[in-house]
């Protein structure tokens, strides 16, 4: 991959937790190894099925990850920035197993996925760096995959709701990136049940809607819908 002239990893402000522990030397490899994206909402970043030959980080925006079953397309989960996506292709058969889509305007970094396999064998603080981050998103995922089983609506709702706050823009006030239909699909419900449940929770004053802007209301009484499901 070409380098990217406007871009250095040594000065960058946004590495991840696992670049950090690089040296200088590891530092200008990669710097020679990857190159910066930008995606516009709804633009497709990689393509389930298709191989891959890079690594991406997230550095702005928001990524839906979503996978094709049975049925129809499913959302598996939202990446935000500082984040990597695409890692357990590096050591499988090197074919995506999920697309991955902007939801927002969203910058990648792309980076070889021979280097950054070169990286883990050679360096072991980026190794159990990459590692660390690898299980914590597994068990967030089967802590996420109880909940969407085991839930009413309300409570899956709610729990997206929350996560959007929390975790993905730190205010009770934020643009919504997923459409209704996205939205049921994130909590494996319907468009019409995801909203009718709005409905609901504007009628008991726990949230305000303004187009695409939500407001969370009352935190504490959403949490409660959460605890009981």
């Amino acid at each position: 991959m070409n380098q990217n002239e406007n871009y250095s990893c040594e000065t960058c402000t946004i590495k991840s937790c696992a670049v950090e522990t690089l040296g200088f030397s590891e530092l200008q490899i990669l710097e020679r190894n990857f190159g910066v994206r930008h995606f516009k909402k709804n633009e497709t970043i990689f393509q389930q099925g298709s191989l891959t030959s890079n690594i991406a980080y997230i550095k702005h925006g928001l990524v839906k990850i979503h996978k094709k079953g049975p049925v129809k397309d499913q959302i598996l989960k939202l990446i935000k920035p500082l984040c990597f996506i695409g890692i357990p292709t590096i050591l499988g058969d090197r074919l995506y197993q999920y697309s991955a889509t902007a939801i927002e305007n969203t910058s990648v970094c792309f980076i070889d996925t021979d280097v950054f396999r070169k990286l883990i064998l050679e360096n072991g603080k980026f190794g159990n760096e990459i590692i660390k981050e690898l299980c914590q998103d597994e068990l967030l995922f089967f802590e996420r995959s109880i909940n969407q089983m085991q839930k009413q609506i309300h409570g899956r709702l709610a729990d997206a709701l929350l996560f959007l706050a929390n975790d993905i823009f730190q205010s009770e006030v934020f643009i919504m990136p997923l459409s209704r239909s996205e939205l049921g699909d994130f909590i494996h419900s319907t468009r019409e049940s995801v909203t009718r449940c709005l409905t609901s929770f504007k009628k008991d004053g726990l949230i305000e809607i303004n187009g695409k802007q939500f407001t969370l209301l009352d935190k504490a009484a959403l949490i409660r819908v959460s605890k009981t499901g």
